[in-house]
């Protein structure tokens, strides 16, 4: 068989023949391994979606999660289990209040309802909902609360309050987040990605 970095038509060419390991020459066979090395190579292209950085859900849904010429957007979200520590009630942002407050001007702790349209946790609090022992919520409805003070805090520039209510609300009512026509998410998938946007 010819040696094929000799045939005039390969655009590839001929691997040097050193002793000192070379990371192009591995790349470029890696490259001559044809769509077999595919899933390799995207593999080793990919950006991390974690790692500080926040990306939109439509770009999650659209598998483009690059952002050429695009400035690279900070997340500093936390999770619920932040959210739900009393030494971190004061960084709630208003108007969400996690405990009753009695005394001058009483103030109650928001309810997730009507914050959230639906019956799950109608009852509960966002701080019961956040805390998986006392509002026994489904993961994605404690994911949707440490969502919106996330975003109400100013912490995820990717996600806003009325696209947490949005993604919640047709979730409660179809099972899916749409992101696109024909482009659903699903609970674990959602609650994947709030995920991303959190350290």
């Amino acid at each position: 068989m010819s040696d094929p970095a000799a045939l005039p038509n390969n655009p590839v060419p001929p691997l040097r023949d050193s002793g000192q390991d070379d990371h192009r020459s591995d790349r470029r066979r890696l490259l001559q391994g044809g769509l077999a090395a595919a899933p390799v190579l995207m593999t080793l292209v990919s950006r991390p979606v974690l790692g500080g950085t926040c990306t939109a859900l439509s770009r999650i849904g659209s598998g483009n999660t690059s952002s050429p010429g695009q400035q690279v957007v900070a997340c500093s979200g936390q999770t619920p289990g932040y959210w739900k520590q009393a030494n971190h009630f004061s960084s709630w942002p208003s108007p969400y209040i996690p405990v009753t407050v009695q005394g001058v001007g009483d103030r109650q702790a928001t309810k997730f309802h009507p914050c959230f349209a639906g019956q799950q946790c109608l009852d509960k609090t966002l701080l019961e909902v956040l805390d998986p022992a006392t509002g026994r919520a489904s993961e994605l409805a404690r994911y949707i609360v440490a969502a919106l003070l996330n975003a109400q805090a100013g912490k995820t520039p990717v996600l806003t309050v009325g696209n947490v209510k949005t993604i919640w609300s047709e979730c409660a009512a179809r099972g899916y987040y749409e992101i696109s026509a024909n482009v659903r998410c699903y609970p674990n998938e959602i609650v994947a990605y709030l995920k991303t946007t959190m350290t």
